[in-house]
């Protein structure tokens, strides 16, 4: 049977990879409670960058320093403090009994949480994904050319399709940075959270709710388990708790090996095309790839 071959040298797959990476956006959200304190992120990804290798043994696809960017970014976090009350003891009392003049009581930090705010944290955070993908070929039946005539599915854009899609054999996500502002960040919100949280209130309540609980900085440190070094923290809380590069990894696996192709052939193959005249298309069947050091070749019989 004949056949046709098709190849593409390495700069060209990179090119191809290119862009196809550039199309790659997507979101991702994420809540947890624990305990004292909530959190919950939003997040906006994209892929830039990288280095595409075509490598003969094994035949595989290596991808290397995929950056991972991570923007727009938010953190909300919630902080139930432990209630407190104040005053309501008795400050005339009633020679005959009872209380004729009392201070009001005042309870505190009833709600939960007591307290949320949700800090940017876009751009501040680097990671990467590298991986090493097999291409997997695959038939694309395409619903909409139901009806029409090879032609005029071509016409139309909606013919059938081999595609050739990167199935991953191993792919790792690596926490790359934090940036150094965002101890900073977090320092400032808590500063803010503090001067917040009592104010309008009357100055011996505020005395005695700081007596009662000691630093409101160092509680509300303490409440989410904020340790000095802040990059572990986020670290373990994005990627461990809300479990947020887990997700990006397993969505990028999927995308690569399930959803877009990287490249795709129309089938029927249109041989000719220049000009005003009508193509010349070809079927092809039994596609196979080979991948060496230098290129990726597809071979496909006709007919």
């Amino acid at each position: 049977m004949p056949q046709i071959n098709l190849a593409a040298s390495e700069n060209a797959f990179r090119a191809i990879f290119d862009a196809y990476r550039d199309t790659i956006n997507f979101s991702a959200s994420n809540a947890g409670d624990f305990g004292p304190f909530s959190a919950a992120y939003s997040a906006g990804i994209r892929l830039e960058g990288g280095t595409v290798d075509l490598e003969n043994s094994p035949d595989q696809v290596k991808i290397s320093e995929l950056d991972v960017v991570i923007d727009p970014l938010s953190l909300t976090l919630g902080i139930d403090i432990p209630s407190v009350c104040v005053g309501g003891f008795c400050i005339v009392p009633n020679p005959f009994g009872g209380c004729l003049v009392r201070l009001p009581r005042i309870c505190l930090f009833e709600a939960d949480p007591d307290i949320s705010t949700t800090i940017d944290l876009g751009g501040l955070i680097e990671s990467e994904i590298s991986g090493a993908f097999d291409m997997k070929v695959s038939y694309f039946n395409n619903p909409d050319r139901a009806g029409l005539t090879d032609h005029q599915a071509h016409f139309a854009a909606k013919t059938n399709e081999w595609q050739l899609k990167l199935d991953p054999r191993w792919l790792d996500i690596d926490l790359i940075d934090i940036s150094d502002t965002v101890g900073n960040i977090l320092d400032s919100v808590i500063d803010n959270l503090v001067d917040g949280l009592l104010g309008g209130l009357p100055g011996w309540v505020k005395d005695a709710v700081r007596w009662i609980l000691g630093g409101m900085a160092d509680l509300i440190r303490g409440i989410l388990d904020l340790a000095d070094d802040v990059d572990e923290w986020l670290s373990n809380l994005l990627g461990t708790s809300l479990g947020l590069f887990d997700f990006i990894a397993t969505w990028v696996a999927d995308y690569f090996a399930n959803r877009e192709p990287v490249f795709s052939i129309e089938d029927p193959y249109p041989v000719i095309k220049a000009g005003s005249l009508i193509p010349v298309l070809i079927p092809i069947k039994n596609l196979s790839t080979d991948i060496t050091d230098v290129e990726l070749v597809v071979s496909a019989d006709i007919g």
